[in-house]
């Protein structure tokens, strides 16, 4: 495959999940990960016998290419299963602020996403729909443009989108919009119960997809799915949750993991086994397969893919991240391709990012991970995990370890021993 360097920028980038054309064109299965999302399908196909209203909580990595995957998973069932479910799937980060989201901004846009789904695919009766409105409308006193009004299956979806928008962007309408919903979050829930009702009349079963639900930070996580567990498994329909992959390691983890039916963890690529001396071949060659999906490996010395496969610690987003900033150095230095010295100033880098968010007592975590490997219920791991500065693995059994990037800050310290 021909290429330059430009066509890197345009191909690896680490904020954009692949999906439609460019899923067809750039996907790449490898075994385990494949193995998790059977398990996915197969609990959404045999809950549809029992019409059970199956919650899932899907975890992994921030980057580890969850939302890939499920982007994959919803292109399979459309086109298998497409006369069985009605899919709702979205991603929290368009409706709402990541650093701010409590249960009740997410059952709400479960009933806005379900209106919209509804504007499309399905009629529901008139007097839900007038039910649906008023009920919106009656939880603050906000005015919308006529211009912004259309009419659609009977119900104003616009305004339910306005008031998201202004949810996403504005601190006092939050507030005010939450004030309104939390003592009548009963109605809520109640209201899109009885819409689901009507929808799963003609058949179809609803299954409502929420990524990017780990990327809210560890305190709005623990606020999501410990205490307002109850409420997030009250729909009556199929719901997976993308769940941050640290609250595994909570001591709040068994009592969230008894709210909901099953936790299927999507792991990083393992490029190197448990004992961190013998590379694994399958994971690094998943990671050139990557590459070579989308360029030409020519546009790397050897030494720098292997290094950059070495410093991205299996984390798919990660590596694309180091490739693309990789190329636009080499691009400023007129260079033709990524040669091991661009990748190290890369890495060099992402070190100052890795070394600003650790603290002293971190440090000793770090290190006794780095000589176990243990995954363990431990509250000053949860951090770590949600910083990426340790990533989990899985060979049957999980097991962790101290980030490659991290490492090296570790060993430029001297707090490594030889093993």
């Amino acid at each position: 495959m021909a290429g330059d360097l430009k066509q890197i920028y345009e191909r690896f980038n680490p904020n954009k999940a692949l999906q439609n054309d460019s899923l067809e064109k750039y996907y790449v299965e490898i075994d385990q990960n494949e193995i998790y999302i059977g398990d996915l399908k197969t609990n959404l196909e045999l809950s549809l016998e029992t019409h059970e209203p199956i919650k899932l909580l899907f975890t992994g990595h921030r980057g580890s290419g969850k939302t890939t995957a499920l982007n994959r998973l919803v292109s399979y069932l459309n086109r298998e299963m497409g006369d069985k479910f009605f899919i709702v799937h979205f991603s929290v980060l368009d409706l709402l602020d990541n650093n701010d989201i409590i249960y009740t901004d997410v059952l709400f846009s479960i009933l806005t996403k379900i209106m919209e789904k509804c504007q499309v695919e399905c009629d529901i009766s008139p007097s839900l729909a007038e039910r649906a409105e008023r009920w919106g409308k009656s939880i603050t006193k906000i005015e919308i443009s006529e211009d912004k009004v259309e009419a659609g299956a009977g119900f104003n979806l616009s305004y339910f989108f306005e008031l998201l928008a202004r949810m996403k962007s504005e601190t006092t309408t939050r507030q005010e919009i939450r004030e309104e919903i939390q003592p009548r979050v009963s109605e809520l829930i109640n209201l899109i119960n009885d819409i689901i009702a009507e929808i799963e009349k003609s058949e179809r079963q609803v299954l409502v997809i929420i990524d990017n639900l780990e990327k809210c930070d560890y305190e709005n996580a623990s606020d999501l799915f410990y205490r307002h567990s109850t409420q997030l498994t009250q729909p009556l329909c199929k719901i997976i949750y993308t769940f941050p992959i640290s609250l595994r390691s909570s001591n709040n983890f068994s009592q969230i993991r008894g709210n909901f039916s099953v936790d299927i963890i999507y792991p990083n690529i393992k490029i190197h086994e448990k004992d961190g001396n013998v590379k694994d071949t399958n994971g690094r060659n998943f990671m050139r397969q990557i590459v070579e999906k989308r360029v030409s490996t020519d546009l790397f010395t050897p030494e720098a893919l292997e290094y950059i496969i070495d410093m991205s610690g299996g984390v798919i987003r990660e590596f694309i991240r180091i490739i693309r900033d990789s190329a636009v150095r080499a691009i400023a230095r007129r260079k033709t391709l990524i040669e091991k010295d661009i990748a190290v100033e890369v890495i060099n880098g992402l070190k100052n990012s890795y070394q600003a968010q650790l603290s002293d007592e971190d440090y000793d975590v770090l290190l006794n991970i780095y000589e176990t490997k243990d995954i363990k219920r431990d509250e000053k791991l949860v951090g770590l995990l949600h910083n990426l500065s340790v990533l989990e693995y899985t060979n049957g059994r999980s097991w962790c370890d101290v980030n490659p990037i991290v490492r090296s800050i570790l060993e430029e310290k001297n707090l490594l021993t030889e093993k």
